[in-house]
Formats: C-alpha cells, sequence, structure tokens
C-alpha cells in the first residue's frame, strides 16, 4: 500500500478537497503531512516532498477520476474507508465542510466505490471530533 504512487495520489486528492473553496490553508496542509505522517508512515521529510509532488501533479491534471481509479485498484476496502476519513479530516480542518469539499468527497468515495452507509458514517465520524 505505501507505494510512492500511492502515496502521491492520496496527497493529491487531499490537495483537491483543501483547494475546492479556493483556500489553502496552513491548518489543511498541516492535516495532510500529518496524514502521511500517519497514514502512510513516512517521515516528515518525505511528506513534505510528496505535498510539493502533489501540487505539480494537480496542475497537469483535469480530474479526480485518474487518482481515484489508481487507488481503487491499489487499495483494499478498509484502506479506501480510511483514507475518505483522512479526506473528511481535511474538508473539516477549517471547522465546517464546504459545500464544495463535501461534493468533491462524494465523488471520490464513489470513484473509490465506497458504500454510502460507509461515507455518511464516515461523516459523522470525523464530523464529532470537531
Amino acid at each position: 500500500m505505501d507505494s510512492d504512487k500511492t502515496i502521491l495520489y492520496a496527497c493529491c486528492l487531499m490537495l483537491e478537497i483543501a483547494k475546492a473553496d479556493d483556500i489553502i490553508t496552513k491548518s489543511e496542509i498541516n492535516i495532510i503531512e500529518d496524514i502521511l505522517l500517519d497514514f502512510f508512515k513516512i517521515s516528515s521529510q518525505e511528506a513534505t516532498l510528496k505535498i510539493e509532488e502533489s501540487y505539480k501533479e494537480l496542475d497537469k491534471s483535469t480530474d479526480m477520476f485518474h487518482f481515484s481509479s489508481y487507488l481503487n485498484n491499489e487499495l483494499i476496502y478498509k484502506d479506501k474507508l480510511d483514507l475518505i476519513k483522512c479526506i473528511f479530516e481535511v474538508g473539516y480542518s477549517d471547522g465546517e465542510l464546504h459545500y464544495l469539499e463535501h461534493h468533491y468527497i462524494k465523488t471520490i468515495s464513489n470513484l473509490l466505490n465506497i458504500n454510502r452507509e460507509d461515507i455518511i458514517k464516515a461523516n459523522l465520524e470525523i464530523k464529532s471530533y470537531i
């Protein structure tokens, strides 16, 4: 699960949520870095590099399908669900989930073939922490 491409594409999806409301905050970047450290067990330096690479990758991309499709094939269901929870964390990092962030998370969840009930539970679980 910890291939460079998997980490990069997961980071791209999280950054996509961070920029959904056209404002990427320091708290969103910090949360993404924390998630990369915890979820993928990489160093802080590696996480910073992945975030930088992700910005470049997003500039080249036209949509989230490419990233989601790859991750859908690479991750088991539990890891995809954990990733969605991480993505919700990014969305809620400023205290509320912007409607575009919510829309993008639903789109990513659908592309990852996450059950609707699991998406709702993940949302409520992360929302209860804020």
